[in-house]
């Protein structure tokens, strides 16, 4: 009898369930729990850049990793890992999703890591957006 092998999704394919994401098939989660896996980003941003993946597709498991995100960040201020946080989502292809499974980006700051004569939030996500109103 053939063996059931995982069945792992490549970018931009449509991911059905958790046991399917592209993170199991790159790597083992360094944190989880019956809610959310934490996986280091791939291709991290900053030192420490985490996604952290809800295992259900549904509001309420993915407010328990945007949870579990924000502990993580104010307890790392707290310890004074790291001096500030950003936490977000990109949803559906024009928003820059390539993993079509909700993850949330965890992207540790500490100061001075961008030009400090230039505000850097998250408004400048979007580069062709019109900053001058607002830096």
């Amino acid at each position: 009898m053939p063996s059931k092998k995982p069945i792992f999704k490549k970018p931009r394919e449509v991911i059905k369930k958790y046991e399917e994401s592209t993170w199991l098939g790159n790597d083992k989660p360094f944190f989880e729990d019956k809610h959310v896996a934490v996986f280091k980003d791939k291709y991290p941003v900053t030192p420490g850049h985490l996604l952290f993946i809800p295992k259900v597709n549904d509001i309420k498991t993915i407010s328990k990793a945007y949870s579990l995100a924000y502990y993580c960040g104010q307890e790392w201020m707290k310890s004074g890992s790291i001096d500030g946080y950003n936490i977000g989502q990109n949803l559906g292809e024009a928003a820059g999703q390539t993993i079509m499974w909700p993850h949330i980006h965890f992207i540790p700051r500490k100061n001075g890591d961008v030009d400090p004569d230039k505000h850097n939030g998250i408004r400048l996500s979007f580069p062709k957006g019109d900053h001058t109103n607002y830096y």
